[in-house]
């Protein structure tokens, strides 16, 4: 019963992680709120245009209710992030709450070009209507008995999340005139697969993998939603979810509600749905493509997923672009005669673009704030190819997108205010300092800008409608010049020679290269290649590419001379619809479109409900068993327990709370905790006494991302009080007593990037170290620090773990818990000095993406060889206890239901020296349940 109780509070744990961000907002920020009946929109001071118009969107969804899901209205809590440069957005149960990061995605072929805020409130109005109307049946029932994360784990076993992403990209895409579903950049990845022949199971198509290029949800799920629409209907997936929300069939509700309405097994369904669309791409009986002239720059590597991304031609012979793998870090390489070669390792960015001139690449990078962590920043870097040197030229900055002038002088870049608004700045490139700014209030986003000349840049605009074209931009005259008509075709991705602009654009169901001359604005596309061609690049007579494959971006080559152009009209260009979506609204009915008085906007307060429980679970944790409700305000600056604990060792019952405040500089704990009828055997007498434990912390969490490491910081102190209440027999010979406690900590610790198959970072150290002492009764303390480093293996995604661990404590008066880790397979014991190094060397060994009943999915087994020393000292001179261990460790990395990723390991090793409580033991084996060492 308890390891069936540890299993399901791990599954449980697994399923309610949330994007929040505790205490991330300084105090500065000034809180208001537009309040409705039906949504609280929570924003800094200065954007109540945006906040006005999100809440008008939300309310019109909820008034329309297009492809209902059900006729529920909860009203829910919406908080503008503006510190972020990072573009997303989230609803979350524990608590009930979204958050919309209000800087746009620089790049056109991520979202597209709908207003970022209004496509934040069309997709994730959708996930607070799903999580309103899937209140029902057995998930009802479990969220009355554990709350918002129990209704989380229900919701999340029943309906998959390829139905929750998939149907709020339908809202966005039926609900306006873009949206993710009718642009072909986001519906590539399946016909990639399918053009390619890749056949993968269900399973491996619903979990991922370590080492090929699988879709991911949203690609899955927005098809087989707009199939289910356009198939069987506007209320088809609300009684679908309904039914599986309900648990109505106890095991697989999804499928069998969906073999319920449509009289199809599961598998027939995703089947026919994928017929449909192999129909429809014209891959059932596949058209000759014209592919003359062009050549793979490199051979697929058919073993690990490797992508090439922005080639430019710096040589008549060099190739230099950024190349992604799922073995190594992001990194800038330069293709040559002689082979390829590294130039370095890219800094931690939100963004793939770079630009490159003359010798020079410039790009983006980002930075953190130490304490604030949604205030973030996108700084700019200068690297010279020649020299491997690197120049941070801004700081504290919202740059994006840059390009360099031929000359090295100056730069161009998108600027994002804390406002969402953009411009475009041109800056001194040796001290990033500002030269010019323009922006425009009809221009909603200059994306992907280019240096023309002294005066002039193209970018790819998109208009406040959501329209996008390929612009010239007049800084000095503050002109904009369109070169492409606007249309909701998204285009960008530029590339400039001479007075040539080359792009990508929509065309249909793919994403073509096309090319525009900035003269005689005579617009062409390119027919050589096929698929969906991106980061078109053109230099010394030759076009390069990437195009999508079933293995990702690969790069494609074609001398200048060979390109077949094909004129396109201005007309033909911007007429037709791109993508695929079974239903829309009529034009002028969409949300967006309509106009909605809301109520004058006022103050809000940072604490409002500051306890806000939320949910209450079970926990076992040997020898505890616990029971707790957890709180969490809106605004995530406080977090409360509330828990009851029975210790079924000693016998005794607890009950107690606590609160941390993150809204200041320092965390801000209080805790208390009251336990009933202790006892313990003392020289033949029993003592019994009730024990009151409270607490003060103090602790201030710093971090930096900054260049190509992570690094954090965390220094925190806490306070104690504990009684002993005596009670019983012999309470005169055990009286009430009272002492005092201190525990100052110190974490830190840095590592840089990881690529997808590492099992730990390639490099990186962590050190902990907490000294504890007891004050005004006895003379009682304990010091502990543990470090760890991590160093690159012998091949890439090995990795080998360096461990050391002091702790030296007081005997006589034994108050604090002991820390450190013994030597594996030895059974722990108390003593004055104890000291533990330990070797692991890791290594994955076979990845099997297979799974069985979409139930348990395998992605990676890893194994690991170790050995560990512990040194025992006493009290006395001259005691000492060595304890060393060898063995092997076997890890399996798993998904569960096909969502919730949780890690298995097995143990097998032998002691070289005795135990110190069992002296006969040898060989040990034990499980380890879970092993997600570090986050991934």
């Amino acid at each position: 019963m308890r390891k069936l109780l540890c299993v399901i509070v791990l599954f449980w744990m697994a399923g309610v992680a949330g994007a929040q961000q505790f205490g991330g907002n300084p105090p500065s920020v000034k809180w208001r709120q537009v309040n409705t009946d039906t949504v609280r929109v929570i924003y800094p001071g200065g954007l109540d245009a945006t906040a006005n118009r999100i809440a008008a969107i939300v309310h019109q969804l909820a008034a329309t209710n297009a492809h209902p899901l059900g006729k529920r209205i909860k009203k829910i809590d919406i908080v503008l992030q503006t510190q972020p440069v990072t573009s997303n957005g989230y609803v979350s149960l524990g608590p009930f709450r979204s958050e919309f990061y209000l800087t746009p995605p620089p790049d056109n072929f991520d979202q597209g070009s709908l207003h970022w805020a209004d496509q934040l409130a069309l997709h994730e109005y959708r996930h607070v209507a799903q999580y309103n109307n899937f209140n029902r049946g057995l998930s009802g029932v479990m969220k009355t008995l554990f709350g918002q994360e129990g209704y989380a784990v229900a919701i999340n076993a029943a309906v998959p999340n390829w139905f929750f992403e998939g149907d709020a990209v339908y809202q966005e895409t039926s609900l306006s005139d873009q949206g993710r579903g009718r642009m072909p950049a986001f519906l590539k990845a399946f016909p990639a697969l399918w053009t390619d022949g890749k056949q993968y199971s269900w399973m491996k198509l619903r979990n991922g993998s370590f080492k090929d290029y699988v879709p991911n949800h949203y690609d899955l799920g927005y098809l087989l939603t707009n199939y289910g629409y356009a198939t069987y209907g506007s209320d088809f997936w609300g009684m679908v979810t309904a039914d599986a929300a309900a648990y109505r069939g106890l095991f697989y509700p999804m499928q069998r509600a969906i073999k319920r309405y449509t009289g199809l097994p599961y598998k027939k369904f995703i089947a026919n749905a994928f017929d449909l669309y192999k129909d429809r791409y014209g891959l059932r009986t596949p058209a000759p493509v014209t592919d003359a002239g062009v050549q793979a720059v490199f051979p697929v590597n058919t073993n690990t997923l490797t992508q090439y991304y922005y080639p430019h031609q710096v040589a008549p012979d060099s190739l230099l672009y950024l190349k992604l793998s799922n073995k190594k870090r992001p990194a800038f390489y330069i293709q040559d005669q002689q082979g390829e070669h590294l130039l370095r390792y890219r800094d931690i960015s939100s963004e793939r673009q770079f630009s490159y001139v003359n010798g020079r690449i410039v790009y983006a990078a980002v930075e953190t704030d130490p304490r604030w962590t949604w205030k973030t920043y996108s700084v700019l870097r200068v690297l010279d190819i020649a020299s491997g040197k690197q120049k941070k030229i801004t700081g504290k900055t919202r740059y994006f997108s840059p390009d360099i002038s031929p000359d090295g002088r100056r730069i161009v870049a998108n600027k994002v205010d804390l406002k969402g608004r953009s411009s475009l700045v041109v800056l001194n490139a040796a001290d990033g300092s500002l030269l010019q700014e323009f922006s425009d209030p009809e221009i909603d986003y200059f994306a992907n800008p280019k240096i023309k000349d002294a005066e002039t840049v193209v970018a790819a605009i998109r208009q406040k409608d959501g329209r996008v074209y390929i612009g010239l931009v007049d800084i000095a005259g503050k002109r904009v010049k369109p070169v492409t008509p606007p249309s909701f075709k998204t285009v960008g991705q530029i590339s400039l020679l001479e007075n040539m602009v080359y792009f990508t654009g929509a065309s249909g169901l793919t994403d073509a290269v096309f090319s525009v001359d900035l003269s005689t604005l005579v617009l062409r596309k390119l027919e050589n290649g096929k698929g969906n061609r991106y980061f078109v690049n053109a230099g010394f007579e030759k076009l390069n590419w990437s195009v999508f494959t079933a293995d990702g971006y690969q790069l494609r080559r074609l001398d200048a001379k060979k390109a077949l152009w094909t004129p396109v009209s201005s007309e033909a260009f911007a007429a037709g619809t791109t993508g695929i979506v079974s239903d829309s609204l009529p034009p002028g009915e969409g949300p967006l479109e309509q106009q909605m008085d809301m109520p004058a906007s006022k103050k809000y307060a940072r604490l409002t409900r500051p306890f806000n429980f939320h949910s209450w679970r079970p926990n076992y944790e040997d020898p505890e068993f616990s029971f707790t409700l957890y709180g969490n305000n809106t605004l995530n600056t406080t977090q409360t327990q509330v828990y009851y604990v029975y210790n079924e060792n000693d016998r005794t019952h607890s009950v107690g709370g606590n609160t941390t405040y993150g809204g200041l500089f320092p965390y801000i704990g209080l805790g208390t905790q009251y336990t009933f009828n202790r006892k313990q055997q003392v020289q033949k007498k029993l003592r019994e006494w009730d024990q009151w434990d409270n607490y003060v912390s103090l602790t201030v969490p710093l971090s930096w991302n900054h260049g190509r490491q992570f690094r954090f910081l965390t220094i925190g102190t806490n306070a104690g009080y504990r009684w002993d209440l005596a009670r019983g027999a012999n309470r005169s010979a055990f009286p009430t007593s009272s002492f005092g406690y201190m525990a100052h900590s110190l974490t830190l610790g840095t590592q840089v990037q990881r690529a997808v198959q590492d099992i730990f970072p390639r490099l990186g150290f962590t050190i902990n170290t907490q000294y504890r002492y007891a004050i005004n009764k006895w003379n009682s303390q304990q010091f502990f620090t543990r470090a760890t480093a991590y160093l690159p293996g012998i091949v890439p995604s090995q990795s080998l773990v360096l461990s050391a661990a002091y702790q030296q404590a007081s005997l006589k008066y034994r108050i604090f818990s002991s820390r450190i880790n013994f030597a594996r397979g030895f059974n722990g014991v108390d003593s004055a000095r104890m000291a533990t190094l330990g070797a692991a060397y890791h290594a994955p060994l076979w990845y099997p993406d297979w799974g069985f009943g979409n139930i348990c999915y395998l992605q990676r087994v890893r194994g690991a060889a170790f050995y560990d020393y512990t040194a025992v000292g006493g009290t006395r001179a001259g005691f000492q206890q060595r304890l060393q261990s060898a063995g092997a460790e076997f890890f399996v990395d798993t998904q569960w239901w096909n969502q919730h990723p949780l890690s298995f390991g097995f143990r097998a090793g032998r002691l070289l020296t005795k135990d110190l409580v069992k002296p006969a033991q040898s060989w040990f084996y034990e499980f380890i349940l879970p092993v997600s060492i570090i986050p991934k």
